[in-house]
């Protein structure tokens, strides 16, 4: 349908332009306007504090990583000064191995260093922050960043002086192919001058108005940043970003990353590599609560560092009860209340014209930074329809795209045609099912049921999930209406850390999420495909969804109360809306950058003999993309119907944490007995018709031991030369190593066969490496339900893999 079209060619075009313009460093990129704005994927990372104290470059690449992989941002800035700016050098290459590009910020108080060096070894611009407009090194570095052709954004900070020529300093900045400019009220990681006296504070705020309009008039993207609503003239509003804009804006920071940059702008270099292990150590699978509690309040007051730590070795065995919290009353009433009290408790914080100014909601209001800067000046309130969405303004504004965010900029190939198919289904099919209001509810509160649907009740930045709302298998879609309020992000939820949302721009929308044969799906807001919001941490957007999922509805930052209402599902021809009730035996098989084992596995598996294949699902746990891993199954379906394989994709940042991908897949299960099995193993053609045969009764189960294959024969196998299912015996008696019953006789993680029943008490440990953790979990498997049974004399094989680690590996194999 035609409604898809327009938003992938224009953004697909604009990602094209900036392609083409980067190629050609003399040449300013187009500024472009998008159909849709996204996040930021900008990271910042400081080389020294805020007193010039340099920190450690070990602290600094661990700091890198933290970006790269918990806030996932995409490129970064490095903030250096004279002292450390040669340290940039030093990180180019370890970005390279995060494939992370940098950019060089600096406040240009210092004279440029030849930057050709820098640009070799891989920054691709440079951001200058002068703390005036007449800096003295400035010109300097705009002439260097044109020399060596680096594209340069600029950053230019109140207050301003009456002889500041708005028209020749913006012509200046063109005449040097400047992409980009922030026109501050103030930055955190800068010092803060401030206005002399309300004279000069109205005379900089007009300055900050004209300099904007005339940037944007010759091509340059203005913003316009923390300037209240109040005080921006009405023709600039589309550039302002005040905090709330700012973050969603892909021009400026990401968030947590700028914050943890100004907290680390305050502390020693002590202090700061103490933080950052246990931030390190927050965004790994296994969480210290104590270093989670502990971590706000060491980074916000570091001289307590000391104390809390002696407080914490004299007090370690001591136990603290503490008291329980007064629960909140159930009742819609007392939600209302809620409510009311936490609106009145923002017309308190605020001053009284802000409480009555249409922009409350979207500006930073009469801050303490606002009033410093410019000292007598005072907000006033705006009359009018209140605005909620932050982006109410800012979406018309014209935005310049570098490398990075124009591939971010550019959809899928696939996505037209999933629109299509969705607006197709939702204007010309009935639903197959509505889900009504008491056939769910908000896990872990109150849930008001009320006629037709759920309001959601919230007091607090944070979130809600909804129970599961039905078990489908793609093809499907689900729409749901969210309104009666507003929050931050809406969307849905599968499993503990796969989200797909979007923010919420009104008090009403309705989202679909229509989800193909093949897992690829895409996220309508009111019939307009929007691309998912990303988030920090564990949580994350997946690339493409598994073959059995269990949607829920999920809210963040609601302002009080929302309703959904709505629920409707339609289903393909291969839906299921529940567990397969032949299947006896769920194999969970993880694999990354093991396709071609994995296709050696699946395809001997599907050889079993004596055995009907229907009791048998492969639950395959991987990485889409990272691998050849979809089409070894794809391949597999159309040759083996028989053979019931679901999908269980994760996102890259999982791919070494095998116990955490099993515990998420156990849910996708349907059979009575799980079998763990890695995708270099081979079973016996008699193999489950072996544990048929002593199953009853048992709780653990497993093969006598592994024969290891040699590289050669191996390589015979994976070529197709040897079908195992038919040389079984000889394979066992040629020459390799065989282990039996090794690791002190427990079952360890090549081939593991327990009761579900066993791992709804006993899960997989979930470390960010895997050794230990199969023997641990055989261990206690084994104390709690006894010991295993054995298939004696039935081993497996084991294909050889290069040395390369358990079920995974750094190449392809």
């Amino acid at each position: 349908m035609e409604i898809g079209h327009p938003v992938v060619t224009n953004a697909q075009s604009a990602a094209t332009e900036v392609r083409e313009s980067s190629q050609q460093p003399d040449s300013q990129l187009k500024v472009v306007r998008p159909e849709e704005r996204f996040k930021p994927a900008r990271g910042l990372v400081l080389l020294q504090n805020g007193k010039g104290r340099a920190f450690r470059l070990l602290d600094v690449k661990r700091w890198m990583r933290l970006n790269r992989t918990a806030y996932r941002v995409e490129k970064l800035d490095v903030h250096a000064t004279a002292g450390t700016v040669f340290a940039v050098l030093d990180l180019c290459e370890y970005a390279r191995t995060l494939e992370l590009p940098l950019s060089l910020r600096v406040d240009a108080s210092f004279a440029p260093p030849d930057l050709a060096p820098f640009k070799q070894a891989g920054v691709y611009d440079v951001f200058l922050c002068p703390i005036t407009p007449d800096e003295p090194h400035f010109q300097a570095w705009l002439a260097a960043c044109r020399v060596a052709e680096l594209p340069v954004r600029v950053q230019i900070q109140a207050p301003f002086d009456s002889n500041l020529d708005v028209s020749t300093f913006a012509e200046r900045l063109a005449a040097h192919g400047v992409v980009a400019v922030n026109v501050a009220l103030f930055d955190s990681l800068l010092s803060r001058p401030s206005c002399r006296d309300l004279e000069h504070s109205r005379r900089t705020v007009a300055i900050m108005n004209q300099l904007v309009s005339v940037l944007a008039e010759r091509g340059i993207e203005a913003n316009l940043l923390r300037v209240p609503f109040c005080h921006v003239d009405e023709v600039n509003r589309k550039y302002t970003l005040n905090y709330r804009q700012c973050f969603l804006d892909h021009q400026q920071y990401h968030q947590q990353s700028y914050e943890l940059a100004v907290h680390f702008s305050r502390v020693s270099p002590l202090w700061m590599s103490k933080s950052l292990l246990m931030y390190v150590a927050r965004y790994t699978n296994f969480r210290d609560p104590v270093d989670n509690k502990l971590l706000p309040w060491i980074l916000n007051t570091p001289w307590l560092y000391v104390r809390v730590w002696a407080w914490h070795k004299m007090t370690r065995h001591l136990r603290f009860i503490p008291r329980a919290p007064k629960p909140v009353e159930e009742s819609a009433e007392a939600h209302e209340r809620a409510i009311t009290e936490m609106r009145e408790d923002f017309a308190r914080k605020v001053s009284r014209e802000c409480a009555q100014c249409r922009f409350r909601r979207i500006c930073d209001c009469d801050t303490a930074e606002f009033h410093q800067v410019l000292p007598g000046l005072s907000v006033r309130a705006v009359s009018g329809e209140l605005v909620v969405s932050p982006m109410h303004f800012c979406a018309e504004q014209p935005k310049y795209y570098d490398f990075v965010d124009a591939e971010r900029l550019g959809r899928p190939h696939y996505i037209p045609e999933l629109v299509e198919h969705a607006l197709e289904l939702m204007n010309n099919h009935p639903p197959d099912r509505a889900i009504g209001a008491h056939e769910y509810e908000i896990e872990g509160q109150y849930t008001l049921h009320m006629p037709g649907a759920v309001r959601w009740y919230s007091f607090t930045n944070s979130e809600k999930t909804s129970t599961v709302l039905a078990r489908v298998q793609p093809p499907f879609m689900v729409s749901v209406v969210f309104g009666g309020g507003i929050a931050e992000h809406i969307g849905f939820r599968f499993g503990r850390h796969s989200r797909i949302m979007c923010p919420m721009l009104t008090y009403t929308h309705r989202l679909m999420l229509y989800v193909a044969t093949d897992g690829r799906y895409v996220l309508l807001r009111d019939n307009i495909p929007v691309t998912p919001s990303e988030f920090e941490g564990t949580n994350y957007v997946p690339l493409r969804l598994g073959s059995v999922l269990e949607p829920r509805l999920n809210v963040i930052n609601i302002d009080g109360g929302i309703v959904t209402q709505n629920i409707c599902l339609w289903l393909g021809d291969k839906t299921d809306l529940g567990h397969a009730p032949q299947v006896k035996y769920s194999m969970l098989i993880v694999t990354t950058r093991f396709a071609r084992r994995l296709a050696a596995t699946l395809q001997n598996l599907a050889r079993q003999e004596g055995f009907d294949l229907s009791k048998l699902e492969v639950i395959v746990c991987y990485v889409p993309e990272l691998d050849a891993t979809d089409d070894v199954i794809d391949n597999l379906k159309i040759t083996h119907p028989e053979l019931r394989v679901i999908r269980s994709p994760f996102p890259e940042q999982n791919a070494r944490s095998k116990g955490f991908m099993i515990n998420e897949s156990l849910r996708l299960a349907s059979g009575e007995w799980i079998v763990l099995l890695d995708s270099d193993i081979l079973l016996a053609p008699d193999f489950f018709k072996k544990v048929e045969e002593v199953e009853k009764g048992a709780h653990f189960i497993a093969p006598d031991g592994r024969k290891m294959l040699t590289p050669e024969t191996t390589a015979r196998v994976l070529l197709g030369e040897i079908q195992p299912w038919t040389v079984w015996q000889e394979l066992l008696k040629e020459s390799g190593e065989y282990r039996f019953r090794e690791s002190e006789g427990v079952p360890i993680g090549y081939c593991q066969i327990v009761r579900a029943e066993c791992m709804k008490q006993v899960p997989y440990a979930e470390y960010d490496h895997f050794e230990g953790a199969d023997w641990w979990f055989g261990v206690t498997i084994r104390h709690r339900f006894g010991k295993e049974v054995r298939l004696s004399g039935t081993p497996v094989i084991h294909l050889d893999h290069g040395g390369s680690q358990w079920y995974g590996t750094s190449k392809q194999c």
